[in-house]
């Protein structure tokens, strides 16, 4: 992650020198070359090769990776793979203008900002989840999340094993676990699509240990018994409380239900609260504050839409607007039941029949 963070500094560095040594300032329009201090142009060589050597070092990991994939490479992965290669492509084409083509030395900051385009298409897609794997917050090891991993890890049968849950969610037994993890598991699945599909501990051993007996054909380091705790610790310190997190959608879930619930009675109701049923008195109405259903109205339904489609959908009365808002609270709108009675009256009010 580092390497990859000093990978796009140093593109910054070299696209700005760039445009100053090869800017207004020193280029000559006559000869097409630049005029600029030559201490400075070593400067910029300097950060260019470096930057050449942190992409050889980069590629010199990644590429056989590629090679050991076992199975069809993800969208991510193609399209971080091709723009690696197009990098390449203009950075050997900057070196060569630089040292034997000189007179295309003009094309030099388009190059360059290609670069750098692609620089930041690459750390986009890798540094995110490298940094989330790393964990520069502090929550794997967060002294709460560390008594949660022990606690699931004791649940889980590890076998004949001798398993020490004080050595598996040490700082050292977690940063073993993640190197286990980046370069036994990544050659099938990259970090990207494991931290996506959080898992049970429970879930994260099985899959461990069923990595473990498919072996990968490509791979000189197989997963080995004694490696298969580390792993499932590391995996289950960066993944969220499941347990936890499904006991909260759940009520979400149940908390929304029972809005849409009394949001359906109480519009049912409101065409007989403003006497639009049969035999009610026509001076009836649902008291309004327009003000305030207009705010409802503002916050509540433009999450899905935009105004113009409320004007467009033409008038009606309290019974036709209730019946509309209780389509959009089925759709999942959440409107409660004061608010739904409110807005349905504050519409027929200001979209009559």
């Amino acid at each position: 992650m580092w390497l990859g963070i000093l990978f796009l500094i140093l593109a910054i560095t070299a696209v700005f020198l760039q445009a100053w040594l090869w800017g207004p300032k020193f280029w000559n329009e006559k000869e097409k070359k630049t005029e600029a201090p030559r201490a400075w142009l070593r400067v910029h060589a300097a950060v260019g090769y470096l930057y050449g050597l942190i992409y050889v070092v980069m590629m010199w990991n990644m590429v056989p990776r590629l090679w050991e994939y076992q199975y069809e490479l993800p969208a991510r992965t193609v399209i971080h793979a091709v723009v690696a290669i197009v990098l390449g492509v203009l950075l050997i084409t900057k070196i060569l203008i630089l040292l034997f083509f000189r007179h295309f030395e003009e094309a030099m900051p388009k190059f360059g900002f290609g670069l750098l385009m692609c620089t930041v298409i690459l750390i986009t897609l890798s540094v995110p989840h490298a940094a989330r794997a790393v964990d520069l917050q502090g929550r794997i090891s967060d002294e709460d999340n560390i008594a949660r991993v022990q606690k699931v890890l004791g649940e889980l049968d590890f076998g004949e094993q001798s398993v020490d849950m004080d050595e598996l969610t040490s700082r050292s037994g977690l940063q073993h676990g993640r190197d286990l993890l980046v370069n036994k598991c990544v050659s099938c699945h990259d970090m990207r699509t494991i931290l996506l599909k959080p898992r049970t501990g429970k879930r994260w051993h099985d899959v461990v240990v069923r990595m473990k007996d498919k072996p990968d054909p490509f791979s000189a380091e197989p997963l080995l018994d004694e490696e298969i705790p580390y792993i499932t610790a590391y995996l289950i310190a960066i993944t969220p409380d499941i347990q936890a997190s499904r006991k909260r959608k759940v009520e979400v879930e149940r908390e929304r239900e029972e809005m849409r619930t009394k949001a359906q009675e109480a519009l049912a109701k409101a065409p007989e609260a403003a006497g639009e049923d049969v035999g009610a008195d026509s001076g009836k109405t649902i008291a309004v504050d327009e003000t305030a259903a207009k705010a409802i109205l503002d916050n509540r339904c433009t999450d899905c839409h935009e105004l113009d489609e409320v004007e467009a959908h033409g008038g009606g009365d309290v019974t036709e607007w209730a019946k509309v808002i209780s389509e959009m609270v089925e759709e999942g709108a959440e409107i409660p039941d004061d608010e739904a009675t409110q807005l349905a009256a504050y519409l027929a009010k200001v979209y009559p029949k």
